[in-house]
């Protein structure tokens, strides 16, 4: 099984980011499991580790509830 070890979700309408400036505008916009799992599917990808973007309690306690109901995250680093 191919695991991708590192990876993110972001939605900026939720949450301020401030590393995505405007070089990073292309993915200025909502990323989440529903966006990742085709790309996994397509890629022969199993399962994933989905890693914090912000230093952020609120965004690791929201990580592993999304581990907790998507079946392709199989661990979360959080902060």
């Amino acid at each position: 099984m191919v695991v991708d070890a590192h990876h993110h979700f972001w939605d900026p309408a939720h949450r301020n980011y401030p590393w995505m400036g405007e070089a990073l505008a292309p993915i200025r916009r909502a990323f989440g499991p529903q966006e990742l799992r085709p790309l996994l599917e397509a890629n022969g990808v199993g399962r994933t580790v989905l890693v914090q973007t912000v230093s952020s309690l609120d965004e690791t306690r929201e990580f592993l509830a999304a581990a907790a109901v998507t079946d392709f995250i199989a661990g979360v680093v959080g902060w």
